[in-house]
């Protein structure tokens, strides 16, 4: 009888069936706090290929894009994500659905490395799902500039800090993008204690400088209560700058820790962007 179904028949019973099944499974992973690992970025849509692969009769890749990019496009409306969430997102939902529906379809054959890639797969799932199963997730990155003629005068831009200017500043990745970078600098000084808060479209970011020397700076991040936590949570910056021949040169080190996994996805992902986020920083002190 399921082989008589007409493919737009199996494929309306196929969203039926599935994109509740991903929407209840988005539910459970907010409910359990684990939207931010593999338990939600490679779990769900690995179920939601399982299921397709399940379902009687045949079913094709085209039918399996169709349905995922439905599911995806209502989880994350659920989610209130923005297009670059989608976009960033997207390859790694489609790649393990299509890697999963694969596997469903050679359930039918006597070949074991199947099984191992399927426990591959579920071990990857579970990262981040638990404590202290994440993957490198301290990351740093570094940019480099040169800031003006004379190191003199970046001391001086130093002390009256970051003139942000949204198109001079973001550089093309930022602006197409449309990746949250600060808005609006306030502080004063550079000595031990001092504070500067960088103002972004949705929270501030609140610095301390915790060591001051000759040509360097470092900063703590002692308040974040911007949307980019939900990507990346920044610890500390290194300042470091040096007059050379074709001008003051200045060096901007972050760290911070990656909010998302798997690793192998977002880690690069995030020194992507992060590194962007420096390079545009120093920009700022020109």
């Amino acid at each position: 009888m399921d082989d008589e179904l007409t493919p737009r028949t199996r494929l309306v019973t196929m969203l039926v069936v599935v994109v509740p099944i991903a929407v209840a499974a988005t539910i459970l992973a907010a409910w359990m706090g684990r939207l931010d690992t593999a338990l939600f970025f490679v779990g769900v849509p690995c179920l939601m290929a399982f299921v397709i692969g399940i379902l009687p009769g045949r079913t094709s890749a085209g039918a399996v894009f169709q349905v995922v990019t439905v599911a995806l496009l209502l989880v994350s409306a659920f989610l209130h994500e923005g297009a670059l969430c989608v976009l960033l997102v997207s390859p790694l939902v489609y790649g393990m659905a299509f890697t999963v529906y694969g596997l469903a379809r050679l359930a039918e054959q006597a070949d074991k490395r199947r099984y191992g890639l399927g426990a591959l797969l579920v071990l990857v799932a579970l990262e981040g799902a638990t404590p202290g199963m994440r993957v490198s997730p301290q990351h740093e990155v570094d940019a480099e500039r040169i800031v003006a003629a004379d190191c003199a005068d970046f001391e001086a831009s130093l002390a009256r800090g970051p003139r942000i200017d949204q198109e001079a500043d973001r550089g093309w990745l930022l602006r197409v993008a449309q990746y949250p970078t600060p808005t609006t600098a306030t502080g004063a000084g550079l000595d031990l204690g001092d504070t500067w808060e960088l103002g972004m479209p949705a929270g501030t970011i609140t610095t301390e400088v915790v060591e001051r020397a000759e040509r360097r700076i470092v900063f703590d991040v002692t308040a974040d209560g911007a949307r980019t936590t939900r990507w990346v949570t920044l610890q500390q910056g290194t300042l470091t700058w040096e007059q050379a021949d074709e001008g003051c040169r200045a060096d901007l080190s972050l760290s911070f820790v990656r909010d998302l996994d798997p690793a192998f996805w977002f880690g690069p992902l995030a020194e992507l962007f992060m590194g962007a986020g420096a390079e545009a920083f120093l920009a700022s002190l020109d």
